[in-house]
């Protein structure tokens, strides 16, 4: 329950703050660090951060990159693995006013590429421990690209690289806050990649004031910190949930964040306890993974009390709850780039949050892919109960920043849809809302799927895969999978006269160019593929038919983890899969 100073700081964070203001992230961070400087901030590992020394080495980064030039509007591309450097290149860089492009490190091959060149970054920092990935694209992205690269090296992966250090710029900078007033809210703090729902990864522009809400939200919304509150966040810092809802609502708080390097379900319980952490973010995959562990005495000896984030499904929800003693779940609906975003802060079991002001549902048509309209055109509301698209409307307080892209931008907004002049937009997301306005995500549309908790383009994934030699066509698309979150990938092939299909040159072909989550984890082998009349492909069929050898009678085949390449699905492998005794 909100109440007294805590429900007025949320309402500020809301409506109640001017966009002309100086008071980001970045700056409460400094008054955290003046107020109360040995009040711990981050715990990495066995190094623990007071929000004073954190404080220090952002304003020693931010001098440094002053020496180089950067300045306020300046990009700079951060490709970095979590770490304490993320935070202190990103605050440094918001303290001055210049952009951080957070590049998704699971990137590679082209897309990685178009990430860091879309941006038009003066500098890129790229981690020793991801400069494999990088140094394959450098010359790629742009003929002077290795005259702006610095290296912040990995303690926990030195090596030597032919590119400037990053702890020589900053050696022997000054501590000092920097002089002037720095950005106001309404400046853009960085840009957040999304796949979006066709081709490559698209930058969604984040303003300060997107931090800042956030922060409010969460901080005294969604977490409700207490003082002595530690939050445990293993989601990759480029993330939306884990750099602005977790670290935005952890500095806005003054409370303590426990970061990991990654999301290990072996240690999740034990670095919650280790640090004794009382919040956890999640996205929906990373709760169904825990409960996927063996059970244990030790599942609810920990003081965790909230958890927040998306993509937690009803049917494992109670069992989570229950299993780990967690009372409280604060899932939330979101976009990266979204004007709509709601979080069920009342603990109601299954929803997204409420359905609030500009927040409309209206009808789809599965069957034409396309909105339902009435006889002039416009959209029509579907009634409680009902799925929709989820659209919201643009205002003053809602607005759509879009991409770093006006065209992919202008693509999302949906104007007139129920009177001349309105514009609203478009999630590309079906939900439904009960009769008390509780909203619940029923399923995306389009050519974009969820798995593993990231979007997948298919577009993206078609034309990696057309790459391949042997292949003539191919149609990718998501099919369902007993127990699991989201859509696994699948691909339809047609190849080539006379080539065959050959499971481990196209297991090392797709794992060359494509993240872990976006490669197909099913094959279906087809002499053609269906298309329609203006020789779109036709893929509601083969969803239905998905990966099941009794009802299909093409080749299929299996991404084996263990493996490496693609096997043959039987029977028993289909069954395997379908109970959840395959590694995926």
């Amino acid at each position: 329950m909100l109440y007294g100073a805590r429900a007025y700081k949320l309402l500020q964070g809301l409506l109640l703050y001017r966009t002309d203001s100086h008071e980001t992230i970045a700056v409460q961070l400094q008054g955290h660090a003046e107020r109360t400087p040995d009040q711990p901030f981050l715990f990495f590992g066995d190094r623990r951060y007071t929000y004073g020394e954190a404080n220090a080495l952002i304003n020693q980064h931010a001098a440094a990159y002053r020496a180089l030039g950067v300045v306020s509007g300046d990009v700079v591309a951060l490709l970095l693995e979590n770490r304490p450097e993320f935070l202190w290149h990103m605050f440094a860089l918001h303290k001055i006013g210049a952009i951080s492009s957070l590049i998704n490190t699971h990137l590679q091959a082209e897309a990685l590429a178009h990430a860091v060149r879309i941006c038009s970054p003066v500098r890129i920092v790229c981690g020793s421990e991801v400069w494999k990935s990088f140094a394959a694209v450098i010359d790629a992205i742009g003929p002077n690209t290795r005259a702006i690269v610095d290296v912040d090296v990995d303690p926990e992966e030195p090596q030597s690289i032919p590119a400037s250090l990053w702890s020589e710029r900053v050696k022997g900078q000054s501590t000092a806050n920097p002089s002037g007033p720095g950005p106001i809210l309404r400046n853009q703090a960085a840009y957040i990649y999304t796949s979006g729902t066709t081709g490559l990864p698209k930058a969604a522009i984040i303003r300060q004031d997107r931090f800042f809400r956030a922060g409010r939200v969460w901080a005294f919304g969604a977490f409700a910190f207490e003082p002595g509150d530690v939050l445990y966040n293993c989601l990759p810092l480029y993330h939306s949930n884990s750099v602005l809802l977790a670290t935005s609502a952890v500095v806005t708080a003054g409370v303590s964040m426990a970061l990991a390097r990654k999301f290990s379900r072996t240690r999740f319980w034990d670095d919650v306890r280790r640090y004794d952490a009382s919040a956890i973010i999640y996205i929906g995959e990373l709760c169904r993974y825990l409960l996927n562990t063996p059970e244990s005495p030790n599942d609810k000896n920990h003081r965790v009390r909230v958890a927040s984030g998306n993509g937690l499904r009803p049917d494992i929800w109670r069992e989570f709850q229950v299993r780990f003693g967690i009372k409280h779940i604060a899932e939330f609906y979101g976009a990266t780039e979204g004007n709509s975003i709601t979080v069920n802060m009342l603990n109601v079991f299954g929803s997204v949050g409420p359905s609030l002001p500009g927040m409309v549902l209206v009808r789809w048509d599965e069957a034409t892919n396309d909105f339902v309209r009435d006889q002039q055109g416009r959209l029509q509301r579907v009634r409680a109960g009902e799925p929709g698209i989820l659209l919201g409307k643009i205002k003053r307080r809602a607005r759509f920043e879009g991409y770093q892209d006006k065209q992919a931008s202008e693509a999302k907004i949906l104007r007139d849809a129920f009177v001349p002049g309105d514009a609203y937009f478009n999630t590309g997301d079906l939900l439904r809302r009960d009769h008390r306005a509780h909203l619940y995500f029923v399923d995306r549309v389009g050519d974009t799927f969820r798995w593993k908790g990231e979007n997948v383009a298919t577009s993206e994934v078609q034309a990696h895969l057309l790459k391949w030699p042997a292949v003539e066509e191919v149609s990718v698309y998501g099919v369902t999978i007993n127990g699991t979150e989201g859509r696994a990938g699948m691909a339809a092939l047609a190849l080539r006269d006379g080539e065959t299909f050959d499971p481990d040159g196209f297991a090392k072909h797709v794992a060359h160019g494509l993240p872990a989550y976006a490669r197909p984890l099913f094959v279906r082998v087809r002499k053609e593929l269906q298309k329609t009349s203006t020789f779109k492909l036709q893929k509601t069929d083969l969803q239905k038919d998905s990966f099941n050898p009794q009802s299909v009678s093409d080749p299929l085949y299996f991404l084996d983890a263990d493996k490496n390449l693609y096997v043959p699905v039987t029977p028993e492998l289909y069954d395997a899969i379908e109970a959840g005794r395959a590694r995926l």
